[in-house]
């Protein structure tokens, strides 16, 4: 019976290295798993579905606060309002084999919003007092009347 009892030990200590490397190997596959998750909500969080705004070659006089235009530089991009405030972000693109981002940004009350990219320049003019979400792929602009941004 002794012999019986110490073979059981010889098993579970044969095999206690590999529960122990199991478990190590779990946690960055957690924080893995956690940041995939993160980045899904960011995805949802910062994508606004809306109609879209209206592209115009030349901006309505009443648009705009009194001051001159304000253009800021997100990465490769140029962002001109006539109003109101930005906020923008980097977002992810859906891929687990690149770290290519994509550009959004959120405008409170732009007035207007005209973009500059390597490929194009186009100006966008949501309705008056409405939020705009613009987002960048590719060089390419696009923009929806909606938004969460608030200032």
């Amino acid at each position: 019976m002794a012999a019986r009892a110490k073979r059981r030990n010889l098993d579970i200590d044969a095999f206690a290295p590999l529960f122990l490397g199991g478990a190590i190997a779990l946690v960055p596959t957690g924080f893995g798993v956690n940041e995939w998750f993160e980045l899904q909500a960011m995805r949802r969080q910062w994508t606004v579905a809306g109609p879209p705004c209206e592209r115009v070659d030349h901006i309505g006089r009443w648009v705009g606060d009194g001051r001159p235009p304000r253009t800021i530089r997100y990465g490769p991009y140029a962002f001109t309002r006539w109003s109101g405030a930005i906020l923008c972000a980097d977002i992810p693109e859906p891929s687990l084999f690149t770290r290519a981002t994509y550009r959004v940004c959120q405008f409170n009350n732009p007035g207007a919003v005209a973009v500059e990219t390597s490929v194009e320049k186009v100006t966008f003019q949501p309705p008056v007092g409405d939020r705009a979400t613009v987002t960048v792929r590719h060089g390419h602009a696009s923009c929806v009347v909606g938004g969460w941004f608030d200032y």
